[in-house]
């Protein structure tokens, strides 16, 4: 009776659906792994790859254009132009002129130093790179809108400005509308500029002070 009841136990249930070992399944000869905890199915990817070589590249053309939009203002304040636009009586001036050339000067600074910046960031993985992105994303059409309003109150520059500042404003309101939701959302940015956690050392109790205690006792 005994052994019957073994061999009965034995037998398949024909009631069980089938199961499958996931380690049987293969994809080109090459077994599949399967992620088994939560974390890592929903990890994602990681590292300087993807969309982010994109926003690599987009950091060199932004600091490759502020360093030839600084050489040709500071050609300004090289010859006789800056006297002509600043020296009131002249046919160039006018009393905005002067400080709009200023306030282009310190916006390309701003864009070109902290393009630099964010490729050391970039190459380095830190974790506030993608907070100082999205600033530098938001601060391209700000500088660029503000420059366009503050060049359109004066006459002679009025005409020039209207025709190519435009286009620089819609491309760079369209790349902060584009890459703002991007490294808010994105797997790759949120595992890639993680914060590091440095190990805890772990104290350990000693009892020198104790075995000092009995010994005076």
């Amino acid at each position: 009776m005994l052994r019957r009841m073994e061999t009965d136990s034995d037998r398949p249930n024909p009631y069980q659906p089938p199961q499958s070992s996931r380690s049987q399944l293969t994809w080109k000869a090459e077994p599949l792994t399967f992620s088994q905890t939560p974390h890592e199915r929903n990890a994602g990817p990681e590292g300087l790859g993807g969309w982010l070589i994109v926003i690599a590249i987009k950091l060199i053309m932004t600091l490759l254009s502020g360093c030839l939009m600084l050489m040709t203002l500071m050609a300004i304040f090289n010859g006789d132009t800056w006297t002509q636009i600043t020296t009131p009586g002249d046919d160039a001036y006018h009393p905005l002129f002067g400080p709009l050339i200023i306030f282009e000067l310190v916006g390309n600074i701003v864009l070109a130093g902290g393009s630099l910046t964010l490729l050391v960031m970039f190459f380095r993985k830190a974790p506030r790179f993608p907070r100082w992105m999205i600033a530098l994303l938001v601060f391209g059409p700000i500088l660029t809108a503000a420059d366009m309003y503050w060049a359109s109150l004066i006459p002679n520059v009025q005409l020039q400005a209207t025709s190519g500042q435009v286009q620089v404003f819609i491309r760079t309101l369209a790349s902060a509308c584009i890459w703002v939701p991007y490294l808010l959302m994105s797997k790759r940015v949120r595992n890639t500029f993680a914060p590091r956690r440095t190990p805890q050392r772990r104290i350990e109790p000693t009892l020198e002070t104790t075995v000092a205690a009995d010994t005076g006792a």
